[in-house]
């Protein structure tokens, strides 16, 4: 699967959820657009093989999304693990310090093996 595909893939879990979606292919600032009546989301999707994901990768688009969550946007990293089941979705509500690592076992992060990944609490 290529990383388009992962877009639609939590863009469908979105709408499922009650979601209005609108995908930015190819933009720089994020891939999804969510909305529902006094929300919104800006939702970036990675996916990879293994289990650490380094937003240092990404530093300019990281920077520019976590700026945002400063300024007050609700701001998502989802990250598609590849490979591994049952969970394959992990979330992230940014800003976050920069540049944090992103680890499929590590219990201090957020929502790590959670078969929910829009449950934010």
């Amino acid at each position: 699967m290529v990383g388009s595909n992962y877009e639609r893939e939590m863009r469908d879990i979105l709408r499922k959820d009650g979601w209005i979606v609108f995908r930015s292919a190819g933009s720089f600032v994020c891939d999804l657009i969510a909305l529902r009546p006094q929300e919104h989301k800006l939702v970036e999707v990675k996916s990879l093989n293994g289990d650490t994901y380094r937003t240092s990768r990404d530093k300019e688009q990281f920077d520019l999304l976590n700026g945002y969550a400063k300024q007050g946007f609700d701001v998502y990293y989802y990250i598609r693990w590849k490979g591994f089941r049952p969970y394959k979705w992990s979330g992230w509500k940014l800003p976050l310090e920069p540049y944090p690592i992103f680890r499929r076992k590590d219990e201090n992060q957020q929502l790590l093996n959670n078969p929910n990944p829009l449950n934010t609490s």
